[in-house]
């Protein structure tokens, strides 16, 4: 099992796209779980932070195994809108913000 949490800087011009791109998730929730399963992941939410001035978007996801293609190389829809979103917002100029698992907890009365 992968677990990461990875955020990204928003371009500080798209705030407003951005906040689309996160209703646009939300109001198609069925759909984005489906794109889940070929890539492997159990459980992916997506977190928000300002440091300083400057909006990250946090990506939390829990990978049972590597994904059979990049989201980038996907046809469904909701996968491909999600690129396009992503190639307008996020600013890849500005290196993303990578936490390391440090410890894991799980209840033990939960399966």
């Amino acid at each position: 099992m992968t677990i990461e949490l990875e955020g990204f800087a928003v371009k500080p011009d798209k705030l407003t796209v951005a906040h689309e791109w996160l209703a646009f998730l939300r109001e198609h929730t069925a759909a984005v779980n489906q794109t889940l399963v070929p890539e492997h992941l159990s459980r992916e939410q997506i977190f928000s932070v300002t440091i300083g001035s400057r909006l990250y978007l946090c990506w939390y996801s829990d990978a049972f195994a590597p994904a059979e293609q990049a989201v980038t190389a996907s046809r469904d829809p909701i996968d491909q809108q999600h690129v396009r979103y992503w190639n307008e917002c996020i600013d890849e100029s500005v290196p993303s913000l990578k936490f390391n698992l440090e410890n894991s907890f799980v209840n033990p009365n939960i399966d």
